[in-house]
């Protein structure tokens, strides 16, 4: 009795050619396009040249390769709308099998090609138009970045147990990242467990180790003011990070704090916000963030830090275009989760940094709207006690 034999290719991906929704890459107009693809055309094929010849495949006697131009499009249209894989094999008549080679190769080279371009280690004169950028735009001096970690919700990997179980009781991988003034990430560590706190993956993290180590490049100390003592260039973080000689956060609100602690807290949190915000322009743009990622763990990965760097890459022409303008309002966070201290030397130093940028923003550093600001905070706190 003979075999049955398989088929090879089910019959609606037999018109290809003629149904994909990739015969729209052609058909666009220039806004179209913009608004399909989160790019412009121009965009889009700088990026096809760079990873054209990692991705490419050859044709067989058997069937027509398919194209580099449509497994970057199929790729594209993956993160920006978040569908499945399985949504994704109709639209454009290849198999859900051949979707799941794509696009994890089409991510590790835009990672491998883009991370380079638009993610790379600054030199000390690039850290210092950053520190300049954050004085400019949002008031901090010193500042070289905002850190903070995202939890990238994944379906529970097989024989994983409660290891990417969060506090949110969703199963993830966490992205630590530190954004620049405008919403860029500087530096991004993808992949651990989410079941680990902030602190406790920063202090596993690449960017720790190189911190400790003196290898970022720093520049060297220097005066907040004409006149003061150097201060070290710092990164800003929430409560959840320890505090260090070159990472400051708030003091922490379990404790009763004074007005001028108040308007330190204030004016780092609004200039930390701005980590926050990439997170936001992230998932907004590359939607694929909006549901659980349901693929492997090396697959979520490529994943997000392909997404990260587009974010860069497209973020970075916006404002060649345009020049970023604040978006954001003042609202002081306090939503804080506190940890405990470091015990160390690193602390110890921390501690007197915060203290001189303190003493700096209630002084020459001063700001005229940000007394009004706390003021509403003591306000709102004293009407609360009085209720109780």
């Amino acid at each position: 009795m003979k075999k049955k034999r398989r088929i090879w290719m089910e019959n609606i991906n037999y018109f290809r050619k003629e149904c994909s929704e990739f015969k729209l890459f052609y058909e666009l107009t220039n806004h179209g396009f913009r608004t399909y693809f989160r790019m412009t055309r121009d965009e889009f094929e700088y990026l096809h040249s760079l990873i054209e010849d990692d991705i490419k495949k050859e044709n067989t006697n058997y069937r027509e390769a398919i194209g580099t131009r449509e497994r970057l499009v199929i790729t594209l249209r993956y993160l920006i709308t978040g569908t499945t894989y399985t949504a994704l094999s109709k639209s454009y008549r290849i198999g859900r099998c051949t979707l799941s080679e794509i696009i994890p190769v089409v991510c590790e080279s835009l990672w491998i090609k883009l991370q380079p371009k638009v993610m790379k280690l600054p030199t000390e004169p690039e850290w210092k138009v950053i520190a300049k950028d954050f004085y400019d735009l949002w008031n901090f001096n010193n500042c070289l970045g905002a850190i903070d970690g995202k939890h990238v919700v994944i379906f529970s990997p097989r024989k994983s147990g409660s290891q990417y179980f969060n506090y949110k009781k969703t199963f993830s991988i966490v992205l630590l990242a530190i954004a620049d003034a405008h919403g860029r990430f500087i530096m991004i560590d993808v992949g651990s467990m989410g079941r680990y706190s902030d602190s406790g993956i920063f202090t596993d993290s690449n960017f720790y180790n190189v911190l400790q180590n003196n290898g970022l490049r720093l520049p060297a100390d220097e005066p907040l003011y004409e006149g003061g003592l150097p201060q070290p260039y710092v990164f800003i973080g929430d409560c959840a990070f320890p505090l260090m000689t070159h990472l400051l956060k708030p003091y922490p609100d379990h404790e009763r704090l004074d007005k001028d602690q108040l308007i330190f807290n204030y004016r780092l949190s609004r200039a930390r916000r701005m980590v926050e915000s990439a997170f936001g322009m992230l998932v907004h743009k590359w939607r694929i963030f909006f549901r659980p990622l349901d693929v492997k763990i090396s697959t979520a990965k490529k994943i997000v830090k392909a997404a990260c760097v587009l974010h860069n890459y497209v973020l970075q022409n916006e404002i060649e275009k345009a020049p970023s303008q604040s978006v954001f309002s003042d609202n002081m966070s306090r939503n804080y989760s506190e940890v405990s201290e470091q015990n160390s030397a690193d602390f110890e130093d921390g501690f007197f940094v915060r203290e001189y940028f303190m003493e700096y923003f209630n002084s020459v550093g001063t700001v005229s709207w940000q007394n009004n600001r706390v003021q509403n905070v003591l306000d709102s706190d004293r009407i609360t006690h009085n209720l109780h």
